[in-house]
C-alpha cells in the first residue's frame, strides 16, 4: 500500500509509463502487421502477378504469330520467304515467356522465404510450385511449337496441322490457368488492402480509445489525489486557524500511516504541548504579568539576560493604610485590599504596562519596549495613573462606611529614565523587574505628593514625552539636600484635551505666578497665587509657594535667588524627598 504522497505520485507516474509502453507496443505490433501485409503484396505478390500477366500476354502474342504463320503456310506454301521471319519472332516470344516464368517463380520463392506467414496459407500457398507447374506446361507448349515448325519445314502439312491443334489446346489451358491465377492474386491483393484499411481504422480507434482512457484515468486520479490533498490541507489550515484563534482543543485525524497521518500526529502533539503551556502561562500569569511571560516565551534569551533601556516607572502608594489595617476586621480588610489592588493593577495592564511587584499596599509598574512603543511609554503611564485615581475615587464611595473620614488616598510618582530591565536575582530565585535611579526617582516623586498636596507627580522627562497625551502643570523646581541636581516636578491633571477652560485659566495663572516667583518678582506673583487659591482652596502647592516667598523675603536662603528652591534642612528633605 502506498503511504507517502511521493509514493502515490510515483505510483501514478509508473502506471502511466506502463500504460504508455503497452499502448506503444500495441501500436507497433499492429503497425508491423500492416507493414508486413503491404510489403508482401508490394514486394512479392504484385511482381508475381505482373510476371504472370506478362506470360499471358506473350502467350497471346505467340499464338497470334502461330496463326499468322499457319495462314502463310496454307496460302503460300511451306517455302514462303515470310515464314523465316515469323519463326524467329515465335522463338523470341517463347524466350520472353520463359524469362517471365522465371521472374514469377523467383518472386514466389522469395515470398515463401521472406514472408512465409503470407505464403504458407490461402491463395499464396504453394504459389512457387504452381509457377513451376505453369513453366512445365509452357515448356510442353514450346516443344509443340518446335514440332509444328519442324513439320512445316519437312513439308508434312498434315502432321503440322495435328501439332497446331495440340498447341492451340495447350495454349487455351495455359491462358485459362494463368487468367485464374491472376484473378486469385488480384483478389488477394484487394482483400489485403481492404484488410489493411480495416486494421488501420481499428488501430486509429484503439489509439483514440487508449488516449481517451488515459485522459479519463489521469483526470480521475489527479482529481482524486488533488481532492484528497486539498481536503487534507483545508483540514490542516482550519486546525491551524483554530489554534491561532486560541482553540487549543483542535485536532487532526488522518487514517493510515502516510505523510498526513504523521503530520496529524505531530500537530496533535503540538496542541497537547500548547495546552500544557497555556495552562502554565495562565497559572503563572497570576504571579507574573502575562505580557512578561509572553515576552520570555518569545525571547528565550530574556530569561538569562538584562539590558539598559529608557523606560517609565510608576509607584502607587495608599496613604492611611496602617490605620485601616489596625481598625478593620481581617475579612473586610482583605476584601478592600483585593478590590484596591485590582483597581490599581488593571489600568497598568490596560495601558500596555507591566506590573512589577507589590510592596504591602504599594504597586509598582513600568512601561517600555517591547511591551509598548519606544516613545509612548510615558503617555501610557500618565493615562494609567489618571485611571487609577478615578477608580480609587469610585472605591472610596463603595467602602465609604469602612474608610469614613480617615483620609485614605493614593499618591502616584512617575519617572522616565534609564533602567536595567531583565531577569534579576539569584540562581534559585529570580524576578523580571527594573532597577536603577529612575525607580528611586519615582518613589521620591510619590512621596513628594505629600508636600505639595497632589496625587500624581511626574518627572521632567515624563512630562516632555507625555505632553501630547495628558494635561500637566509645571509645579516646581527644587534642588535636593546634598546635591546640585535640579528636580523638575509636574502635576498630571487630566487626559489630553479634557481640561475645562476654568481649569486652563487656573493652570495658566499658577504657571505665570511660578515664572514671576522664579524671577524674584514676589509682589507680582502673590496676587496670582491668591487667585489660584481662591479658585481651588485645596491647592496646597500655591499656599506652599506663598510661604516660601515669605521665607525668601526674610533671607532664609543664604544665596542669591535663582528661581530654584534649595532644600537645606532634614525637615525640608523629609517634606520634599521622603
Amino acid at each position: 500500500m502506498l503511504r507517502t504522497v511521493r509514493a502515490k505520485f510515483l505510483g501514478v507516474a509508473a502506471f502511466f509509463v506502463v500504460w504508455l509502453v503497452v499502448a506503444t507496443g500495441f501500436s507497433v505490433i499492429q503497425s508491423l502487421g500492416i507493414n508486413g501485409d503491404l510489403e508482401a503484396v508490394s514486394r512479392y505478390v504484385t511482381p508475381v502477378k505482373d510476371a504472370i500477366s506478362d506470360v499471358r500476354a506473350r502467350q497471346l502474342e505467340q499464338i497470334s504469330l502461330i496463326d499468322r504463320y499457319m495462314r502463310v503456310v496454307e496460302n503460300d506454301g511451306p517455302s514462303a520467304p515470310l515464314l523465316n521471319g515469323l519463326e524467329i519472332e515465335i522463338t523470341a516470344k517463347q524466350t520472353q515467356i520463359e524469362q517471365a516464368f522465371r521472374k514469377a517463380f523467383t518472386f514466389a520463392a522469395l515470398g515463401r522465404a521472406q514472408a512465409s506467414d503470407h505464403f504458407d496459407k490461402g491463395v499464396l500457398l504453394d504459389l512457387d510450385v504452381r509457377m513451376r507447374e505453369f513453366a512445365d506446361v509452357s515448356a510442353q507448349f514450346s516443344l509443340g511449337v518446335e514440332r509444328l515448325l519442324g513439320r512445316v519445314g519437312d513439308g508434312d502439312l498434315i502432321d503440322a496441322q495435328r501439332q497446331e491443334n495440340m498447341v492451340r489446346g495447350l495454349h487455351r489451358q495455359i491462358v485459362l490457368d494463368l487468367r485464374n491465377e491472376i484473378l486469385l492474386l488480384e483478389k488477394y491483393a484487394a482483400d489485403t488492402v481492404e484488410n489493411v484499411s480495416l486494421r488501420e481504422d481499428f488501430l486509429i480507434q484503439a489509439e483514440f480509445i487508449m488516449m481517451l482512457a488515459a485522459v479519463v484515468i489521469g483526470v480521475s486520479l489527479a482529481y482524486y489525489m488533488a481532492h484528497a490533498v486539498v481536503r487534507a490541507v483545508q483540514m490542516i489550515t482550519n486546525a491551524l486557524n483554530s489554534v491561532q484563534s486560541g482553540k487549543l482543543d483542535a485536532s487532526l485525524d488522518f487514517k493510515g500511516k502516510g505523510d498526513f497521518a504523521r503530520l496529524a500526529e505531530a500537530f496533535n502533539r503540538m496542541t497537547r504541548e500548547l495546552r500544557v503551556r497555556f495552562r502554565m502561562r495562565e497559572r503563572f500569569g497570576k504571579y507574573v504579568d502575562p505580557k512578561v511571560v509572553n515576552n520570555l516565551i518569545a525571547q528565550e534569551t530574556a530569561l538569562e539576560t538584562s539590558e539598559k533601556r529608557v523606560m517609565t516607572v510608576s509607584v502607587v502608594n495608599l496613604t492611611g493604610f496602617d490605620w485601616l489595617a489596625e481598625h478593620t476586621a481581617p475579612e473586610k480588610l482583605v476584601d478592600f485590599l483585593n478590590d484596591y489592588l485590582t483597581a490599581m493593577t488593571e489600568p497598568i495592564a490596560g495601558h500596555s504596562g507591566i506590573i512589577d511587584n507589590f510592596v504591602g499596599d504599594r504597586v509598582i509598574g513600568f512601561w517600555g519596549a517591547p511591551f509598548c512603543g519606544e516613545n509612548a511609554h510615558a503617555g501610557h503611564a500618565c493615562q494609567a495613573a489618571l485611571e487609577q485615581v478615578a477608580r480609587f475615587n469610585a472605591l472610596k464611595t463603595k467602602y465609604a462606611d469602612l474608610i469614613g473620614d480617615h483620609g485614605l488616598d493614593i499618591r502616584i510618582g512617575i519617572a522616565t529614565g534609564e533602567v536595567v530591565v531583565g531577569s534579576i536575582g539569584t540562581d534559585k530565585s529570580r524576578s523580571y523587574t527594573v532597577v536603577g535611579d529612575c525607580v528611586n526617582y519615582a518613589n521620591r516623586l510619590e512621596k513628594a505628593n505629600r508636600v505639595y498636596g497632589t496625587r500624581i507627580l511626574a518627572s521632567n522627562e515624563t512630562a516632555k514625552m507625555a505632553s501630547a497625551d495628558v494635561e500637566m502643570r509645571d509645579l516646581d523646581h527644587v534642588v535636593l539636600l546634598g546635591t546640585e541636581q535640579v528636580v523638575y516636578l509636574y502635576e498630571v491633571l487630566a487626559q489630553g484635551g479634557q481640561l475645562s477652560e476654568e481649569r486652563r485659566d487656573w493652570r495658566r495663572k499658577y504657571e505665570t505666578a511660578m515664572a514671576l516667583y522664579r524671577d524674584g518678582s514676589f509682589d507680582q506673583a502673590r496676587p496670582l497665587y491668591e487667585e489660584v487659591v481662591a479658585f481651588d482652596d485645596s491647592d496646597f502647592a500655591a499656599q506652599l509657594m506663598m510661604n516660601r516667598m515669605e521665607r525668601l523675603q526674610r533671607r532664609e536662603q543664604d544665596r542669591e535667588w535663582n528661581g530654584t528652591w534649595v532644600v537645606r534642612d532634614p525637615y525640608e528633605r523629609r517634606d520634599v524627598e521622603s
